[in-house]
Order: C-alpha cells, then sequence, then structure tokens
C-alpha cells in the first residue's frame, strides 16, 4: 500500500471515528489494521460477532474493514466486500446504533461512494478500450454503497450505453426511479434517448414528455422529443411543437426545414384521406379535405422554401425542396385515379406545376453534385413523366 493511499485513509478513520472502544480486545484490531492485516482482523471480528451479535460498533468496524480491503483489489474484485460493507452497515442500524453512529455510517457511506464515483468517472474519461466497462464497475460498486445515488445510475447508464448495453442502461436508470418521488429532469430525458436509440418511439414520447418542464428553456427535451413523435410518426404533434419554436426562432433554417417535413407529410395524410373521401362519393368531405390538404401543403411549401432563402448552399434544405414538390405532385397524380371528372382537370394542372417545381430542384441538385447517380436518375424520371403527361392531355 503506498503512502498517499494511508494517508487517505488515515484522514478518513479520524473524521469519521473509526474504531469504537470494544474493551480490551481493541488495541489487537487496531495492530492488525494498521499493518494491513485486513483478513485476520475480519476473523477477529467474526468471532466477537458471534459472541456478541447485537452490538453496533461491530458491525460497523467489520463493514469498515471490508471497504479497506476492497480497496487494495481491482475494481472488479471489490464488489463483494462492499456487498459486506453495506449489509454490516445496515445490520448496525437495524441493532439500534446511537445518532453518533448513525452519523459516522452516513460519513463513512458518503466517502467510500465518492470514492468510488470519482474513479467511474474518471475511467470514463479515459481513452482506453475498455475504459466503459472499467467505467461501469466503479459505478456498479458505488450503488453498492450508496444505493440511492442518483448520479451513479446516470453515469452508469452511460457506460452502459457506450458498450451497446441499451436495455441494461434503460433497467439501471429504472432503478433509480425507485428512489426518488422527484426524479431529475436529465433522468427522464435520457430515458427518452435511451428508448429512442433502441427504437420505441412510443416509450421515448412519454419520458421525453416527463422532462418536458419547459421547452423553450431546454432545447435537447424539445428536439429528443419531435424526433419520437417523427419516429412514431405523429406529425401533427411534432408540428404542434415546432410551430411555435419556428416562430420564436425564424432565422433558424433547421427548425423550418423539419417544420416543411412534418407538414408535408400531415398534407399527404389529409391527400390520403380525400382519396378515400373520393372513392366514396362524400362530396362535403372531399371539398373540406381539398382546402386542409391546399392550405398544410402551402404551408410546408413556404417553410421549407424560407429554410433554403437562409442558407442556398445547403444541399440538405435544396433536397427537402425537391423531394416535397416531387411527393406532391405525386399524390395530385395519383387522385386522378379516383377524382370526378369535375375535378380532374385542375388536379392534373396543379401536378404538373409541381412536376415543374421538382424538375427546377432537381436541376439544381445536379448542377451542384454532377455524378450523383440518384439526383440524375430522378431528374431523368420527372422530365419524361412530365412530357408523357403533358402528351397525354393533349390526345
Amino acid at each position: 500500500m503506498n503512502i498517499s493511499f494511508m494517508t487517505r485513509f488515515a484522514g478518513l478513520i479520524l473524521v469519521a471515528g473509526f474504531f469504537y472502544s470494544c474493551g480490551s480486545t481493541q488495541p489487537n484490531i487496531d495492530e492488525l489494521v494498521q499493518n494491513n492485516q485486513y483478513e485476520r482482523a475480519l476473523i477477529q471480528l467474526d468471532e466477537m460477532i458471534e459472541r456478541n451479535p447485537d452490538q453496533p460498533e461491530l458491525y460497523i468496524q467489520r463493514g469498515e474493514i471490508s471497504a479497506l480491503l476492497a480497496r487494495e483489489l481491482n475494481p472488479e474484485e471489490r464488489t463483494p466486500l462492499y456487498s459486506d460493507t453495506a449489509e454490516d452497515f445496515n445490520t448496525a442500524e437495524e441493532y439500534g446504533a446511537t445518532d453518533a453512529q448513525k452519523s459516522s455510517i452516513d460519513s463513512l457511506r458518503q466517502q467510500l461512494w465518492k470514492d468510488e464515483h470519482n474513479e467511474g468517472l474518471r475511467a470514463s474519461e479515459r481513452e482506453d478500450d475498455d475504459q466503459y466497462q472499467i467505467a461501469e464497475t466503479h459505478f456498479t460498486n458505488a450503488i453498492l454503497l450508496r444505493s440511492g445515488a442518483m448520479s451513479s445510475y446516470q453515469n452508469l447508464a452511460i457506460a452502459l450505453f457506450n458498450q451497446g448495453k441499451v436495455d441494461e442502461a434503460i433497467e439501471s436508470l429504472h432503478t433509480a426511479l425507485n428512489f426518488t418521488d422527484d426524479p431529475p429532469v436529465a433522468l427522464y430525458e435520457f430515458l427518452g434517448y435511451l428508448y429512442l436509440e433502441k427504437g420505441d418511439p412510443d416509450e421515448a414520447s412519454q419520458y421525453y414528455e416527463l422532462a418536458n418542464k419547459n421547452l423553450a428553456d431546454n432545447l435537447n427535451i424539445a428536439f429528443g422529443l419531435i424526433n419520437a413523435y417523427i419516429a412514431a410518426g405523429n406529425s401533427e404533434k411534432a408540428a404542434e411543437l415546432l410551430e411555435p419554436m419556428v416562430e420564436n426562432n425564424p432565422q433558424n433554417a433547421d427548425l423550418r426545414n423539419v417544420y416543411g417535413t412534418q407538414l408535408y407529410e400531415i398534407t399527404a395524410q389529409i391527400m390520403d384521406d380525400l382519396k378515400i373521401a373520393y372513392q366514396e362519393n362524400d362530396s362535403a368531405l372531399v371539398e373540406q379535405l381539398q382546402l386542409e390538404a391546399e392550405g398544410i401543403g402551402e404551408q410546408a411549401e413556404i417553410q421549407l422554401v424560407e429554410a433554403y432563402k437562409r442558407d442556398t448552399l445547403n444541399t440538405e434544405y435544396l433536397e427537402s425542396l425537391a423531394v416535397f414538390y416531387n411527393n406532391l405532385s405525386g399524390q395530385y397524380f395519383s387522385m386522378l385515379d379516383v377524382a370526378f371528372d369535375s375535378d380532374e382537370k385542375e388536379l392534373k394542372e396543379k401536378a404538373l406545376t409541381l412536376i415543374d417545381f421538382a424538375i427546377e430542384y432537381y436541376t439544381k441538385l445536379v448542377e451542384a453534385d454532377p455524378n450523383n447517380d440518384v439526383y440524375n436518375s430522378k431528374l431523368n424520371v420527372l422530365k419524361n413523366l412530365k412530357q408523357n403527361q403533358s402528351t397525354s392531355g393533349q390526345n
């Protein structure tokens, strides 16, 4: 054992009241500990407890010495000894530990937990191949010493996630929830993120909503919740969150781009309902859905155009516009098979206008990336479709 280690624990002993009076046997245990003979000290304490099982100070001593012995071992070897420490501290309290003894137990728990937890943090910051595995062990040990330590559960979850153990990370956070009636927002936020990573957007939405105290103050939660809604296919809720965010951040092109995309998804849903209304010959519903589709579609177009205006060199925004016009034109063309005869001309004209815009923006994409096979192929398809539809209209 090196000097700094002894110095640190000597301080711990003095602060926490390491040993309690045990009559004539006490100096013997003191001597064993000072000579690092922890196992012999534990054997002697086992014998003393067997003779006097209702003495809290004996359990406190044994727990302390188990912790000292644990500190001499590798992190993964400490776990059973820390379990013994935690059990002995609990037993001491069950046997009627005095207030002073309880205070000492709390101080020891806190110090031992802090040492293990901080070692876990340091291990997480290293760049070794096994850094997160070592961190996981430290945080697991820390939780043994303080079962309600929220920060250890959260950091354990991070270490597990970084090893690809998403289910175990979620389990760690759920365990943490059992120890508090007022969980920190960060815990709910992390659960939302983990469920989203797992591919369960409904659960992710639930926890992001619990974390949602004020989305305006925490954009990470806002974006997490929006992503969860989008992954769950709930474009309406995503758009509801995005609308005020765009109003409050009008220069944010990313927000406008996502908002416009979600408004298109809502438009597409309305168009699907419109096809059904046509098939059911429900003229009143057809008229209502036509207005809704046009209104929300126009809003989607405005947002996507505004996003592109703010950064015309961003191909993501350019592609969003190209895809929007392409997909919406497809929606209108598909409507021709079920639409009333009186509506066909207007629907086709709308579809052709949208194709012109799609061709315009795919042409820009090809100019920006001439070797992109996807862009070139899509542009050729659109030009052929435009020609075929225009020709068919002349027959």
